[in-house]
């Protein structure tokens, strides 16, 4: 059958792409009772179900569970031996990422009334979606939502595609645990996997191009963070620049020769394999989206704040829009994508102020709002407040005492404008400061209401306490009588 003569199925929405947020829009349109057809070229889930967040946390899990077994004689705890089973972390791996999603992930879709074509989707009119597959498929559609996502961009490193390369795709199903591991990039996916592989004996160096880890994070926590880091042994190496990866037949057997820069010198790590985190790109290519009037460029695909691209009947939805690569986000964006494609009433709009995200490390790293930087930039009169994890009851506990809470306010008028939490399970405390962020609340709201003792959650109340209370040196005897703010022993 010729391109021209194949048969057109018609739909009122066709999502392309079956990650977070394709899957969200095709649900809610089926719910709402249209006609909807789902193009995955890959895996019903996306990055974040198969490769990303799903399985990468549960990485995260086992590594925790090895390092607290390594040291449980601090808890009065004899573990004799805590050796890594890599093939059973794995498995557990794929028995999480298969109980997230329910089993048979395209026979999920399908029996919700979506119908799933699997191949590679392009516009081959405003209106007609060509899926070439086990066979080519035409899709009429009078709604399109693009949610294609993002993926992996290999740098250009010398030598790196020759050397080979590993993304997090591979990372969480490699078939051996490598013995080193250099990891280039110190963004959440660099920094995440730094502490994971690690933590599972595996020696790691971290090469981050800039002046620290994570630098897009609150400048008081990422010092902590990284000290914490290498108190682990990972070796990391800031304003490095890895300019060339070679293969190496050294008497290790499999080993490649990792050459950064930094002011000029090298920085040189050998190890058994390379580790790429250095971002992502929109997934636009062969979509062909010209043909049907959509917009974009090297951030993704242009949007307005309804989701809506250049073409009326197309919205996009996800990490392919460039605007935050997180699955809460996409999910969020598809939820209005879909509502605005399909509802035929007034459009709902996308407000982006109030984003929490979540580095989930050891401590975990959790930010919504805004940086004191970045505040101060805005123009705000900034009064910030700072409280140690050591000083909270919790903390001492359970044994987790590293981290900060920091909360970030305008000195005039008290309204919050930041939370930046390091802290063991860091991100469930992200809560509360969002909803009092995007209520345009003061920090006073925050230590008035009562807080349940010993928790975490406990940090935010002081850091509260601290913004709150008036210029008066004589309050701060206060805090004292419930926080100790003195040094807390290591063995603790």
């Amino acid at each position: 059958m010729t391109e021209s003569s194949a048969p057109a199925h018609h739909f009122d929405l066709v999502v392309i792409g079956a990650g977070g947020a394709g899957s969200t829009a095709a649900g809610e349109a089926i719910a709402r009772g249209a006609k909807v057809a789902l193009v995955e070229r890959w895996k019903v889930g996306g990055t974040c179900l198969n490769v990303g967040c799903d399985p990468t946390k549960t990485l995260v899990r086992s590594a925790e569970i090895r390092h607290l077994a390594r040291h449980a004689a601090r808890f009065g705890i004899d573990v004799p031996e805590a050796r890594t089973d890599w093939q059973a972390v794995i498995e557990r791996v794929e028995r999480v990422v298969d109980t997230i999603r329910g089993g048979d992930g395209d026979r999920n879709i399908r029996e919700s009334g979506v119908a799933l074509y699997k191949g590679h989707a392009r516009f081959r009119s405003p209106h007609e979606i060509e899926v070439a597959g086990a066979e080519t498929t035409v899709l009429r559609a009078d709604k399109v939502i693009v949610a294609t996502g993002a993926a992996q961009i290999p740098p250009p490193i010398i030598g790196l595609r020759e050397a080979g390369f590993i993304t997090n795709v591979e990372a969480v199903a490699l078939p051996v645990l490598p013995r080193s591991l250099a990891i280039v990039g110190a963004g959440p996916v660099g920094v995440e996997f730094a502490q994971v592989f690690a933590r599972l004996g595996v020696e790691v160096t971290l090469f981050a191009p800039r002046e620290r880890i994570l630098p897009g994070e609150d400048d008081a926590l990422t010092p902590v963070l990284q000290a914490v880091l290498e108190r682990e042994g990972i070796r990391v190496e800031t304003r490095a620049r890895v300019r060339r990866v070679e293969a190496d037949d050294g008497a290790r057997g499999r080993s490649k020769r990792v050459t950064a820069e930094r002011d000029g010198e090298p920085v040189t790590a050998r190890v058994e394999e390379v580790l790429l985190a250095t971002g992502r790109a929109p997934v636009v290519e062969g979509l062909e989206l010209e043909v049907a009037g959509v917009a974009h460029g090297p951030d993704g695909i242009v949007v307005d704040d309804t989701l809506q691209t250049t073409a009326p009947h197309v919205w996009a939805a996800g990490d392919v829009t460039g605007v935050a690569p997180f699955t809460h986000v996409a999910d969020y964006q598809a939820r209005i994508a879909e509502f605005n494609a399909m509802s035929g009433r007034p459009p709902r709009r996308a407000d982006y102020r109030v984003v929490p995200w979540v580095t989930f490390t050891d401590p975990e790293l959790g930010r919504v709002g805004l940086t004191e930087r970045d505040a101060r930039a805005a123009g705000h009169d900034v009064r910030c407040a700072t409280v140690r994890v050591k000083d909270l009851a919790r903390a001492i506990t359970a044994g987790e005492t590293d981290g900060l809470v920091k909360l970030v306010s305008d000195r005039a008028t008290g309204q919050l404008l930041g939370g930046h939490v390091l802290a063991a399970r860091g991100g469930e405390l992200l809560g509360e400061i969002a909803l009092a962020i995007r209520l345009g609340l003061p920090v006073a709201v925050l230590c008035d209401t009562i807080h349940a003792y010993p928790t975490f959650s406990d940090g935010v109340f002081w850091a509260a306490y601290e913004l709150a209370k008036p210029d008066d040196p004589a309050l701060d005897a206060v805090r004292g009588v419930s926080a100790p703010a003195g040094e807390v022993p290591a063995e603790v």
